[in-house]
């Protein structure tokens, strides 16, 4: 673009989309700008929406700016407008002219303007930008307590903050934001920020969170405390478990790895504390420690399901027999299954009884016959097993037993359809081609017979069509 406020309309028409710089021009013409000002390279002013309400419009060098209209993109229509009118109406330069003031004059101006209510308010609020806080701070509190969320003001709020001196105010807003019907997360990094930068005092923003522990107040206090470590550990003291996290996450930030892991192994009561310690003990890289207190979970709390990382880890970083049996017990699986069998030798014949009991799975224990070959057991575990597991039973069996598991297919099928639904039909539908790929001829005389029992079930035939068809 040419150089800013523009002279003619070819100097920002090309850069707005032809339906917006049309409606910006007809607000223009029907006096919609209430007022148009320029202010060095910026032109700022009043424009009247659709719906009666005045926009606060600002435009400068590149169409950079913003307009308080609801319109997702910028530059807008009233932007347009704006720019259209300064054409129309021209003016004096603001900025130039202010500065061309006398400071008797200045003075006597801003005396002037803060007999108008609107001025005198905004002049109010950049001399004693403190007070106008704590103001808006109770209408805020107010607003929460209607269940109304007036985030235009919570916006202006922000931008006030780099003005605000002293943390209590600051304080007394986090305090409210934290009663708010909405999630202030977005709201609390930037004034946590301007907290941390007015040094303001550790205790009262710790009760906070101990109230309200967020993790953006989480960050922002351990950003502030790793700053201000003497005035941080000592209120992080005693047994509260939020204080004991707060306090060992903060060494660990302040390099004293040693403290940090100390505390962490004083408080090894769950099952939980000893997946924390490995996983920092691992990300500190020592090994050897995180495999040492992984194996003493296992021994204290034996077959706990939320253990199984730690089962995984001894077995994938030693494979020592005894970790492969935890794991397989944790979490059965056939590669664990064939390696035991592998490793154990003679004692494999003790230890089988109690892996396959641990085997909940009828598919995988389908697997586990087959790999050995065990045909009698298969054929048991095949007369008990419930039809809603013979589609995995038929998948296990298909490359070693196809017949059987084309059977099994058929019946998963034929009991969905008994059931009737269309998303039964459709599952049905998926069965029976798997089982086609296994023994076409059988999956034509099963359609045949579906025809016979079921002839006027639509939503059954539009499913099996393709099956029908091909």
């Amino acid at each position: 673009m040419k150089p800013f406020p523009p002279e003619k309309e070819e100097d920002f028409a090309p850069f707005f989309p032809e339906e917006v710089l049309r409606r910006g021009l007809a607000y223009a013409r029907e006096g919609r700008v209430l007022r148009v000002y320029r202010l060095g390279e910026r032109l700022l002013g009043e424009v009247l929406g659709s719906e009666g309400v005045p926009y606060r419009v600002e435009v400068g060098p590149g169409l950079s700016g913003g307009c308080t209209c609801p319109y997702p993109g910028f530059p807008c229509k009233h932007a347009a407008a704006l720019l259209y009118a300064y054409l129309e109406r021209g003016g004096r330069d603001l900025k130039e002219a202010l500065e061309a003031l006398s400071p008797e004059e200045a003075k006597a101006l801003l005396l002037a303007l803060a007999a108008l209510p609107r001025v005198g308010g905004l002049l109010l609020e950049a001399l004693f930008p403190e007070r106008a806080l704590e103001e808006e701070v109770r209408e805020l509190k107010a607003a929460f307590r209607l269940g109304l969320w007036p985030e235009e003001a919570l916006e202006a709020l922000l931008l006030r903050l780099p003005k605000v001196e002293r943390p209590e105010p600051l304080l007394k807003l986090l305090e409210a934001l934290l009663q708010a019907p909405k999630d202030p997360g977005p709201y609390l990094g930037p004034l946590l920020a301007r907290y941390g930068e007015l040094k303001g005092p550790l205790k009262p923003l710790l009760a906070l969170l101990l109230r309200h522990p967020l993790p953006e107040l989480v960050r922002g206090f351990l950003e502030m405390a790793k700053a201000r470590p003497e005035e941080a550990l000592p209120l992080l003291e005693g047994r509260d478990p939020l204080k004991e996290a707060l306090r060992r996450e903060l060494l660990f930030a302040l390099g004293r790895e040693e403290e940090a892991l100390a505390l962490m192994k004083a408080r090894l009561e769950a099952p939980e504390d000893y997946l924390a310690l490995v996983d920092r003990l691992l990300a500190l890289g020592r090994e050897g420690e995180a495999l040492f207190y992984a194996e003493e979970a296992l021994n204290w709390f034996g077959k706990d399901p939320r253990l199984f990382p730690l089962a995984d880890l001894l077995a994938s970083r030693r494979g020592l027999p005894e970790d492969l049996l935890r794991r397989f017990h944790l979490r059965p699986n056939l590669s664990d299954y064939a390696a035991l069998k592998a490793l154990l030798g003679p004692r494999f014949r003790e230890e089988r009884p109690s892996l396959l009991k641990a085997v909940k799975d009828p598919a995988l224990l389908a697997r586990i016959h087959l790999l050995e070959e065990d045909w009698k057991a298969l054929d048991r575990l095949l007369q008990r097993a419930p039809p809603e597991a013979y589609p995995a039973l038929a998948e296990a069996l298909e490359e070693r037993l196809p017949g059987e598991a084309s059977r099994l297919y058929l019946e998963a099928a034929r009991g969905l359809i008994k059931k009737g639904g269309r998303a039964r039909y459709r599952e049905a539908a998926r069965l029976l081609r798997r089982a086609r790929a296994l023994d076409g001829k059988r999956v034509e005389g099963f359609l045949r017979d579906l025809k016979a029992l079921y002839p006027r079930r639509r939503a059954l035939w539009e499913e099996l069509a393709p099956l029908s068809s091909s």
